[in-house]
Parts: structure tokens; sequence; C-alpha cells
């Protein structure tokens, strides 16, 4: 009932892809401030939420954070069929990682009007994992495999005058690709040969912004993160006595994020020491693949052939799944109040509505409207190792996704191998970093 085919790739200079970020955030300000970034972000975040606010910050930046993030969803399955046509269903794992960047203003003739960032996101885990699961498992879409991804984004911007900037910048994402090569002898019961061969080649996507500030303290952004995924094959031939030809397929698409789009706004309040931020962004879910493992097996060679079985043994998939997913929009808003020039004390609120339908025939993408709600703080203080002048912002977070319960109704019944279930839950999510200014 259950195929996976899991992956498990070394890294090379710079794969990347940054799914993980879309759903939780990037750093613990912006997610404390339910990442409406995009007239925010002034440090290396930026390079992900909105590239043209690099030219913000005049002054060489650093950067590192850890999260950790706690799953908590269920399935309660309401199975009325025999145990033997019982199917498992998924549920999302805990996960961690690091994340650390550096913002760098060029200064000289241009004045520190240009700005260059790279950052990174590293799971404590796995380098790189995908999996794909059987599409009719029961499984959580957008949280099932997302956190074992290597992140890397580099972007650069241009202040063209005080109140307009501009930027851009590129994410890459590693796919896998390779082949297995087998030759057998089975009279010596032996490998008489074998070849394998694994390829990893990089995939870049764009990401670009624009940041106007048409009034003093109103910040205006819009940002546009191309579609990305992470694609695998791997192909094997097994060749026994040169008198049966096995050749299997393994592909697929083991992650996928759509393209967004993001307007945002922010005002600071200054006689109450109060930023308010606001941001309205749209997924083009409509467009995403089929994410079930491609499987087919074609046997050949002289026994085969010559017994007319070979067409006949021929093992596939079938028709892709039709996914009928729609675009959604995305509402984020947060805000920062600083009541001491040491302390920043930040709230955020998104509301992600699912792409997917209710799944009441025989595949199983559960996806769920999510409320997600944060809060935060950040303390500034001086560098307790006298190393540098400027002083050391700490940021902590804690994030709650909280999933509406999804009452999913199987259109055969009692018929259905997995049956009626309800989907939901909560997602715990913290996160500490430190941001220092050189």
């Amino acid at each position: 009932m259950r195929r996976r085919a899991l992956l498990a790739a070394l890294l090379l200079t710079a794969p990347a892809q940054a799914s993980v970020l879309d759903i939780y955030g990037f750093n613990p300000r912006g997610t404390a401030m339910g990442n409406a970034q995009a007239a925010v972000a002034d440090d290396y975040t930026a390079a992900f939420y909105n590239p043209a606010g690099l030219t913000r910050r005049k002054k060489v930046g650093v950067g590192a954070g850890f999260v950790a993030t706690f799953p908590r969803l269920t399935l309660d399955r309401d199975f009325a069929g025999p145990p033997e046509a019982y199917v498992d269903h998924e549920l999302p794992p805990a996960f961690s990682g690091f994340n650390l960047g550096m913002l760098f203003p060029l200064g000289g003739l241009i004045d520190n009007r240009v700005a260059v960032a790279l950052t990174a996101y590293l799971p404590t885990v796995n380098l790189l994992r995908g999996e794909g699961v059987d599409p009719q498992v029961p499984q959580f879409y957008r949280y099932q495999n997302l956190p074992d991804k290597f992140v890397v984004l580099a972007a650069g911007a241009f202040e063209i005058t005080p109140w307009l900037s501009v930027g851009g910048g590129v994410q890459v994402l590693a796919s896998l690709d390779g082949a297995v090569d087998v030759h057998l002898e089975l009279a010596n019961r032996r490998v008489r040969s074998q070849a394998v061969e694994v390829e990893i080649s990089p995939a870049a996507s764009a990401v670009a912004g624009v940041l106007v500030r048409p009034l003093e303290g109103l910040d205006v952004g819009f940002s546009y993160r191309q579609a990305i995924q992470l694609d695998f094959a791997l192909p094997t031939s097994i060749v026994i006595d040169q008198l049966v030809d096995l050749d299997i397929d393994i592909r697929g698409t083991v992650l996928y994020s759509p393209h967004y789009l993001n307007l945002g706004a922010a005002y600071d309040i200054a006689p109450a020491n109060l930023l308010v931020s606001g941001e309205l962004g749209y997924a083009f879910w409509s467009l995403a693949p089929d994410p079930s493992p491609s499987f087919t097996i074609d046997i050949g060679g002289e026994l085969a052939e010559g017994l007319g079985l070979g067409e006949r043994l021929d093992v596939g998939n079938g028709a892709p799944v039709e996914l009928n997913f729609r675009d959604v929009p995305v509402v984020r808003l947060g805000v920062e109040h600083r009541p001491h020039e040491v302390v920043r004390l930040r709230a955020g609120y998104t509301w992600r509505p699912s792409p997917a339908p209710v799944p009441t025939g025989t595949f199983n993408y559960v996806d769920n409207d999510a409320h997600l709600f944060a809060i935060g703080a950040g303390f500034t203080f001086a560098d307790p190792l006298e190393v540098r002048q400027n002083p050391v912002t700490f940021d902590v977070v804690y994030q709650a996704t909280l999933m509406a319960d999804q009452p999913v109704e199987k259109s055969l019944g009692a018929a259905d191998p997995v049956g009626d279930y309800t989907a939901g839950g909560v997602i715990h999510s913290v996160g500490i970093a430190f941001r220092h200014d050189l």
C-alpha cells in the first residue's frame, strides 16, 4: 500500500531551497511580527523577505540563530474495514536548525547605496532529505517534508534615491539524479559488474523587491519569490545472465514552493514608540505538480521476450494525481513596541488558508486553514566580549500554528481503505538569535 522514495545527498558548495522559511519564518524578529516583513526587514534576512530592504542598514552586520519546531498534529481515524486493509498515515516529525547571515553595505564613491547579503539555513539532522509518500497515505501536504533542506540565499540592492530602493537575489535548489547498473550471474551467484552514479545539480529561482518611503515613517514594500521545487530521478538497470533485463525507474517531486507575491506596509508611530506592519501575500498553488512518486518496472531480455511475458509483467503508476489546488491569499500582521531603548516587544498573526480541496476521493493530501500567533522580544546590550563598541541584539520568539479541524468524509464510505478522519492539531516553534553591527 505504501511506497517511499528516500533521498540522502552530500552537500555541494551552494545547493539550497527555502520552503521551510515560507512556512515557519526566517528569524525571531520576523516570526514574532507574523512575518509581515516586506516593508520592515533591514538586515540580512531581507534577502528572503524583500531584497530592497538591504540598503536601509548602513553598517556591516552579522547574525546567527537557532529554531526548533514541534508538530503536534493528529489524524483521528474512523476506519470500519478489515484490519488487513488498513492504510497507516504519516505525521511530520520535530526538527531544528541554525541560520546565519551577513550584510555588506558598500561605501566609497557609492556611499553605502549598494548592499549585498548572504544567508543560510542549516538543518541539524540532514543537510538534504526528501521523501515521496504514496498519495493514498493520509499526510499533511505542506508540513510533511519541509525541514531537512539546506537553504542559501544571496541578494543585492541599490538605493536609487533616499526614498526608493530595488533589490534582487537567488535561491538555489539541489535536484538529485542518479543511475544504478548491476549485472548478475545466477550460476556463480555473484555480481559481475556494478555501477552507481549520483549527480546533484543546482536550479536557481529569483527573488526581487522594491521598497518605497512615500512619507516620513511610512514604508511600502513589494516582493516576489519565484516557484522552486526539489526533483529526483533514480533509474536502476539489472541484467541477469543476459536473459532478463529489469529496468526500474523511480522519480518525482519531493518539495514545491509556489510563486509568491507580497505587498506590505509599515508605519513607525514615533510618539508611541510603536511599529505597525501589515502584509498581503498571494500564493500560486494552482501550479503545484503531482508530489506522488512515479514508479515503473520494465521487464525484458531474451527469456522474458521468448516467453511473451515482457509487456505483461511491466508495472507502472498510471495517470498522475490531479491536485486541483487553488491560489490563495495570505494575511500577515505584526507590531513592535519599544518601551525602553534596550527592549523590543513584538507580537504577530498570520492567516494562511489551505489551497487543497477536502480529500474525499482516493488521494489523501491533507491541508488545513492555519492561524499563526507569535510573541517575541529583543534585547540590546554591550558586547560581552568587549571586542566591538557596537551593541549586540538578542531576539527570542514563540509561535503557535493552530490548525482548524478538517473533517474528511470519504465518498466510498466503509469501502475506502483509509476511512473517514479528522485532521488538526498545533505546531509549536521557538527560536533565538543574535544580531550585531560591526
